[in-house]
């Protein structure tokens, strides 16, 4: 393998601080050339109650990954996903990558609470041997229980996952939808391009 490619995957709804502070912190401790943004497209486990306005909803996290990546050259945003119909996939975005970049090393890079279901998704061993994982601790986080889930899968599927503890960023798109919602400031948590799309287009309101 020649150079290593993160693929961050994610709704980004809307993509905020700690999002980009995983991604830069990932490329500088696994030495990344690259960290490929990916905003998911329709969630197997939640297709059934995709928005109606799905189309326009896509776009605008598209966007504002964009600008948010914007100012830094080693990040980059795909729309594999959100131009895919019907149920997205992890491992086709993988194979798909994999054929774009075939002799590089990739990594997935994640939350930590992904090592407890993953192995619901589809075609897991298939998706072990074609990617590592980079696995974000929060602070709290129950480390102990986490490093065992991950010991785990590695004895089971040979995976190769590693945890990355993050410190200072306890920040979630959730919270973010909530403070527009009612009114409060997100200044310091979104990028200011962000929040400025966020105005124009009324989002989460």
């Amino acid at each position: 393998m020649n150079g290593k490619i993160g693929i961050f995957g994610g709704s980004f709804n809307p993509i905020h601080i700690g999002h980009l502070h995983l991604a830069e912190s990932a490329r500088i401790q696994f030495g990344l050339e690259r960290v490929i943004f990916i905003p998911t497209g329709a969630n197997p486990f939640k297709f059934e109650t995709a928005p109606t306005n799905d189309v326009l909803e896509r776009k605008n996290r598209y966007k504002m990954v964009t600008l948010a990546i914007a100012s830094n050259p080693f990040f980059e945003v795909s729309p594999i996903e959100i131009n895919r119909t019907g149920k997205t996939y992890t491992i086709d975005t993988i194979q798909k990558i994999r054929e774009q970049y075939p002799d590089k090393e990739l990594f997935f890079i994640a939350g930590a609470d992904i090592v407890f279901n993953i192995t619901k998704w589809r075609k897991i061993d298939a998706l072990f041997k074609q990617t590592a994982f980079i696995v974000a601790e929060r602070p709290g986080y129950p480390t102990f229980k986490l490093r065992w889930a991950i010991l785990r899968l590695r004895k089971r599927y040979r995976a190769m996952i590693y945890p990355m503890m993050l410190s200072g960023m306890d920040i979630t798109s959730t919270d973010i939808r909530k403070r527009i919602r009612e009114g409060k400031s997100v200044r310091y948590l979104i990028p200011d391009d962000v929040n400025a799309y966020i105005q124009s287009k009324n989002l989460y309101r």
